[in-house]
């Protein structure tokens, strides 16, 4: 499960409340959102932009979101010391007042570039572009913006954190300046705990806060869970997931429910499918 870097990196989705989460992958999504200072594979452009430099590998991945949210990626950390991503993702957004989706999708294209810059400290930067509706009756918008991120591991301990949208974003599409810290664990490369939080530069407290675990077992499949609360909103909502893993070919699965009954919140689903070359 240790994944590489970020070079077309776009995976799942989920159709949040409003359109604050431009795009949540597939692992972020089944583990609370907890995974931001977490080792990761093409999920990293879109969690935290450092967060694959420390694996090897060369992926393409693709992910489903019942039922009309797509996303394809493609990494590559094996050619340089300097990885990058690109990716394109497209999802429907939920409008918050009455919970059903704007008629046009949200969509974004990224592009990222990460490198060690010691043994065990990592930086990254990646590029966006979205296109979508605003909040405002869903009249189209558009955003240009830069995320940053870095990632530190020690041994079974990893620290991270990411800011997204350092140009100031697009606040008719709810994309502000925010920053997201988190760290995760491991015993034997077995089973992970992670947690986050995530806070817009406009206020002191996190509006978000996340945490995850993961079982990896020796016998190709892993298990996965997650709760996340939105402490303004009232909201909060419970993840499960799961992979079969094989050495080219991996299969995954992640859905969430929600704790409460409003309009704008769902049982999602996901599914994705990676390929390691």
């Amino acid at each position: 499960m240790k994944h590489s870097f970020l070079l077309f990196t776009t995976l799942t989705l989920c159709s949040a409340a409003l359109a604050s989460e431009e795009f949540v992958p597939l692992q972020q999504f089944a583990q609370g959102q907890s995974l931001s200072g977490s080792h990761l594979l093409n999920d990293s452009l879109y969690t935290n932009p450092a967060a694959s430099a420390f694996t090897n590998v060369y992926s393409v991945d693709a992910t489903y979101a019942l039922p009309r949210s797509y996303a394809v990626s493609i990494l590559d950390t094996k050619t340089s010391s300097l990885a990058g991503g690109l990716g394109y993702f497209r999802r429907m957004v939920t409008n918050p007042s009455d919970g059903k989706d704007f008629h046009d999708p949200l969509q974004g294209v990224k592009l990222g570039l990460a490198s060690k810059a010691s043994q065990s400290f990592a930086v990254g930067i990646a590029g966006k572009a979205l296109w979508g509706p605003g909040l405002q009756n869903g009249v189209s918008g558009k955003l240009n913006d830069i995320d940053v991120g870095f990632l530190t591991t020690f041994k079974g301990l990893q620290f991270g954190g990411a800011v997204t949208n350092i140009l100031g974003g697009n606040l008719d599409m709810d994309q502000g300046r925010e920053f997201t810290a988190g760290g995760r664990i491991g015993y034997d490369d077995l089973l992970f705990l992670s947690v986050s939080t995530q806070s817009r530069f406009s206020e002191v407290k996190p509006y978000q806060y996340g945490i995850g675990a993961e079982y990896v077992s020796p016998y190709y499949f892993s298990l996965k869970g997650g709760y996340r609360i939105r402490p303004q909103e009232h909201a909060s909502f419970w993840s499960v997931g799961a992979s079969i893993i094989s050495p080219v070919v991996s299969v995954h699965y992640a859905m969430q429910i929600p704790n409460q009954h409003r309009a704008a919140d769902r049982l999602e689903h996901i599914l994705g499918i990676s390929l390691l070359l």
